[in-house]
């Protein structure tokens, strides 16, 4: 009996590890023209059930370049960023340089400006011949610079620098300059689209899209129609810190998506969940395929 038993308890115990089995996969991409780099990350259990789902959204270089004005308020044309980049300066002799991609706002001739590569030469640093073909947001669609950007957002090593010739200051870090109080809009300390009179905020339209995508993964979100419908806020500090008092609206315009209110009011929500329902799909096909690593 006493061997019946543990064989029977060495049974549930690996189906239940096999259930307990989760697989993770992350989607980069380029969102708001280049402003923001986002990273979508969907973890699901061994039947493929959603049981987790995030995303975060890294400000670009304009969201927190050092304000380089003479009041020190304002970006001017001049100003210049450092990124850890495995694709970028990769034989460089000065480990300053070596493995780092450098932007400058640069002044274009019709008046505005972009964020321009900025490459070291034999005796300083140049714009690209192509520079307005090859600016942050399109180095930034290679997947392998985005995930090197986004990991380097979170760890705090995005840097503002000055160059003289070929020798490069470090100055200070993104979390010191950052234009919305922090370099993800989602986090709490972000002050990015706070509750409003009339808008529920980032945060309570992050939470809502993500449990929306959380119970529909496998939605045509491309297909989306819009409603009017009173939306009702549930505080919750965890979410964000400001009450939810602040929002007055009788009723707002939401996303339906195959006839489900999302309660997602921004206009990003399919952009969203699509990179979202990437992430699922790339998920499901980890545990079909053993990928190298």
């Amino acid at each position: 009996m006493k061997k019946i038993a543990i064989v029977a308890l060495a049974t549930v115990l690996c189906v239940s590890a096999a259930f307990a089995q989760t697989t993770t996969a992350t989607k980069y991409y380029v969102a708001h023209q280049g402003g923001y780099i986002g990273e979508a990350t969907v973890t699901i259990d061994a039947a493929g059930k959603v049981v987790d789902a995030t995303w975060s959204e890294w400000q670009g270089p304009g969201g927190w370049a050092a304000f380089n004005s003479p009041d020190g308020k304002s970006l001017v044309g001049g100003a210049i960023v450092r990124v850890p980049d495995p694709l970028a300066n990769a034989s460089h002799a000065d480990p300053a340089i070596r493995g780092y991609m450098f932007y400058i706002y640069n002044l274009k001739p019709d008046g505005t400006y972009i964020w321009s590569q900025y490459t070291p030469g034999e005796k300083g640093f140049a714009l690209p011949a192509r520079q307005f073909e090859r600016d942050f947001e399109g180095v930034m669609g290679n997947p392998i610079r985005a995930a090197a950007y986004a990991r380097a957002a979170r760890e705090d090593k995005l840097v503002n620098v000055t160059i003289t010739g070929l020798t490069v200051t470090v100055g200070k870090p993104a979390s010191q300059t950052v234009h919305y109080g922090h370099m993800d809009k989602a986090n709490k300390a972000s002050i990015y689209m706070p509750i409003a009179e009339g808008s529920i905020g980032y945060r309570y339209n992050y939470k809502a899209t993500i449990d929306f995508f959380k119970a529909n993964p496998t939605a045509n979100y491309a297909a989306f129609t819009m409603k009017k419908t009173k939306v009702t806020l549930v505080e919750n500090k965890n979410v964000d810190q400001a009450p939810v008092a602040g929002y007055k609206a009788a009723e707002d315009t939401v996303y339906v998506v195959a006839d489900a209110v999302s309660g997602a009011t921004f206009s990003d929500f399919p952009h969203y969940c699509i990179e979202l329902q990437t992430a699922y799909m790339m998920a499901l096909a980890q545990q079909k395929v053993t990928f190298k690593k």
